[in-house]
C-alpha cells in the first residue's frame, strides 16, 4: 500500500479511481464488476460459458463472401504448429532461417505458377491491403498528370473503405464503374466511356463479389493497350486450377486472397494476401521477395532479394510500409498446395464448381427463387434472388433451429453496398457441401416460401 500511495502522490492525485476519470458516468454505472474469484472459479466460469459455442462442423455452411470453408490437410497444422514458425518473432528480418526462406520461396513459386505471372512477394495482410498497394504501385508504374483509377462497384463491400484508407493524401483518385445488372459483370460500356489516355489503371476481378467470371477477357486486354493503362486484376487462386491465368488475358498485376489453401475460417482472418506482378515490375513492387543463390561454397542458399520498405534502406522512398505481412499464413498456403499438388487441387475445384452449380440448378427449381440472379458464368459463389419476397427474419430463424449457416443477405435485405438490389442471398459452394447439406438448405428455402 505504501508504494501505491507514493505511486499517486508522484502523479498529484489522491486515488486510483482519478485514473479513470475520462470515462462518462453512464458507462461507469453499467460497469457492475463482481467480487474478484480464485484461479479456479475462473476457468469454471470461462468453461461454462465455452459450453455454449458451437463449431462450424455442426452445421450445414454455405458462408462466403471472401472467407470460405474448405478441407485443411492436418499435414498444414503440424508444419505451422512447429515451435520454430509458430512462436518465432516475425520472420521479415534478412537473418531470417533458411528453412523459412525457401518454404517462402516456394510459396512465390506456386503463386506464379498459378497466376502465370513473373514473379510475387511473400504476400500481403489480405485482399484489400493487396489490391489498395496494387493501385499505389500502379502509380509508380505509370505516372500521368491526372491520377484517374477505375474500380467497379462489383467488389467487395469490406474493400471499398480500405483503398479510401490507403490513397488518403495521395493525388490517385479513385472512379467507379457500374456493373451489369442482368449479368453481374463489369458494365463493359461505361467502362468503355470513363477510360482514357488519362487514366491510370483499372481493376477487374474474376470471379468477382457476386462469384461471377468475366468472361470477355479480350476486351479488357483491349482496353489497357488502347489506353497504355496498368491493369490489376483479382482471382481465387483455386480458381486458377481451371481458369485461363490473369497473365494470359494481360493482367500487370494480380492480387488475391489465399485463403482458400490451409487456412480454416477462423472469425474472419487471418488471411494472406496474394501480390505478383510482371518481371519488370519487380522494383516497384511492395513487401519483401526471396531469391535463390549460392553461398561460398557453392551450395543452394535463399536470401531476402527485396525489402524495399521504411526500416531498411529505402526509408522515405521505401514502396510500402508493410512489415509483418503474414508469413505463417503463407507457409500454411504453400504446404496446402504442396499436400494436393496440381492435380489434387484441379480436382477439389471441380468439386466447388460442381456443387455450386447443382445447388443453383435445385434451388432454380423452387418457385419463387431465382438461382442464380445474374445470368453469367460463375465459380462456387452465386447470387439467389427472392421474388417472393420472404420475410428474412423468419428464414435466419428456420436456418438456425435447421442448423444452417445459409449464406450472407444482400440487396434490399440490408444497408449493404449493394441495397439496389432485390432481396438477395450470396451462398459458397465447397467440397465440404455434401448432398445432405445442399438438401437441408433446399427444403428450408421451401418451407419458408410456403
Amino acid at each position: 500500500m505504501e508504494e501505491t500511495k507514493e505511486m499517486l502522490d508522484h502523479l498529484g492525485i489522491a486515488g486510483v479511481e482519478e485514473l479513470f476519470k475520462d470515462i462518462p458516468d453512464k458507462i461507469r454505472s453499467e460497469l457492475k464488476l463482481e467480487e474478484g474469484l480464485t484461479e479456479m472459479e475462473v476457468m469454471n466460469r470461462v468453461k461454462d460459458i465455452l459450453k455454449e459455442n458451437r463449431s462450424l462442423s455442426e452445421f450445414s455452411n454455405f458462408m462466403g463472401g471472401g472467407i470460405y470453408r474448405h478441407y485443411v490437410p492436418t499435414a498444414v497444422n503440424e508444419v505451422v504448429s512447429r515451435s520454430e514458425f509458430y512462436s518465432s518473432y516475425t520472420p521479415y528480418q534478412p537473418e531470417i532461417s533458411q528453412g523459412m526462406l525457401q518454404a517462402l520461396f516456394e510459396y512465390q513459386s506456386l503463386i506464379c505458377e498459378l497466376t502465370g505471372m513473373e514473379a510475387a512477394n511473400t504476400s500481403m495482410y489480405d485482399y484489400p491491403t493487396a489490391l489498395a498497394e496494387a493501385i499505389l504501385m500502379s502509380d509508380r508504374i505509370n505516372r500521368r498528370k491526372k491520377h484517374r483509377f477505375l474500380v467497379p462497384e462489383n467488389i467487395h463491400w469490406e474493400i471499398e473503405p480500405v483503398l479510401k484508407n490507403y490513397l488518403r493524401g495521395t493525388d490517385i483518385i479513385l472512379e467507379w464503374v457500374k456493373y451489369d445488372k442482368t449479368t453481374g459483370q463489369i458494365d463493359k460500356e461505361d467502362l468503355k466511356r470513363k477510360a482514357g489516355d488519362d487514366m491510370l489503371g483499372f481493376f477487374v476481378s474474376s470471379p468477382n463479389v457476386f462469384g461471377v467470371l468475366e468472361e470477355d477477357t479480350k476486351f479488357y486486354s483491349d482496353i489497357k493497350d488502347e489506353t497504355g493503362s496498368v491493369m490489376v486484376a483479382g482471382c481465387d487462386p483455386l480458381s486458377l486450377t481451371l481458369l485461363q491465368p490473369p497473365s494470359e488475358w494481360g493482367a500487370d498485376i494480380v492480387v488475391g486472397d489465399s485463403q482458400p489453401f490451409g487456412i480454416p475460417p477462423s472469425f474472419g482472418g487471418p488471411t494472406v494476401g496474394i501480390f505478383a506482378c510482371k518481371g519488370r515490375y519487380i522494383r516497384r513492387m511492395p513487401g519483401r521477395m526471396i531469391g535463390e543463390t549460392v553461398d561460398k561454397d557453392d551450395e543452394r542458399a535463399y536470401c531476402m532479394l527485396l525489402q524495399t520498405r521504411e526500416q531498411h534502406i529505402r526509408r522515405d522512398r521505401a514502396t510500402s510500409n508493410i512489415c509483418t505481412n503474414q508469413s505463417l499464413m503463407a507457409l500454411a498456403s504453400a504446404v496446402h498446395m504442396f499436400v494436393k499438388g496440381g492435380k489434387g487441387l484441379e480436382k477439389i475445384a471441380k468439386k466447388n464448381y460442381d456443387n455450386a452449380h447443382r445447388l443453383a440448378s435445385l434451388i432454380e427449381d423452387i418457385d419463387g427463387y431465382s438461382s442464380p440472379s445474374f445470368d453469367s458464368e460463375f465459380f462456387n459463389e452465386f447470387l439467389i434472388g427472392n421474388q417472393k419476397m420472404i420475410d428474412l427474419k423468419e428464414f435466419k430463424e428456420r436456418c438456425k433451429n435447421n442448423d444452417i449457416l445459409p449464406g450472407i443477405p444482400l440487396g434490399s435485405w440490408t444497408e449493404s453496398k449493394f441495397k439496389e438490389l432485390p432481396p438477395s442471398l450470396l451462398i459458397a459452394v465447397t467440397e465440404m457441401n455434401d448432398a445432405e447439406d445442399m438438401e437441408v438448405l433446399v427444403n428450408t428455402l421451401q418451407e419458408v416460401k410456403e
